[in-house]
């Protein structure tokens, strides 16, 4: 497994990975990606997620509702690198209410359904399953 030792090597193996990304959508999916592509994309993956881990002491979200809209939008936070609050403002509700939803306890109202598909672009079937 590689080892990133600095921030610079993480964002080029980042840029890297985003460019395995975009080549697996232009072939219709990661099974089309040749072996060797989908070999390295795995090692960028794993040394990524230490360095992310051990050294900028960043964390995945685990919500409790595990519904496909909470997993969106944890997978969403971390990737942004945002807390609760700053989602909650981001898609203009309060941050009591987002918590309420990540939690389970409160469904995705209309105003949260249009933010998540018009600022976040996530998928409208996955948006009205939740609802």
């Amino acid at each position: 497994m590689k080892t990133i030792t600095t921030r610079t090597e993480y964002n080029t193996l980042m840029a890297r990975h985003e460019e395995i990304i975009a080549n697996a959508r232009a072939v219709g999916g990661f099974a089309k990606l040749p072996k060797e592509e989908l070999d390295e994309f795995g090692e960028i993956v794993a040394a990524c997620e230490v360095y992310e881990l051990e050294v900028l002491k960043l964390f995945p979200y685990t919500g409790k509702s595990g519904s496909e809209i909470v997993l969106q939008l944890e997978e969403e936070m971390f990737r942004r690198r945002m807390k609760q609050k700053e989602m909650a403002f981001f898609l203009g509700i309060s941050a009591s209410q987002f918590n309420d939803i990540v939690r389970g306890k409160s469904p995705v109202n209309l105003k949260l359904a249009k933010a998540l598909h018009s600022k976040l672009g996530f998928d409208g079937n996955v948006i009205l399953s939740s609802i």
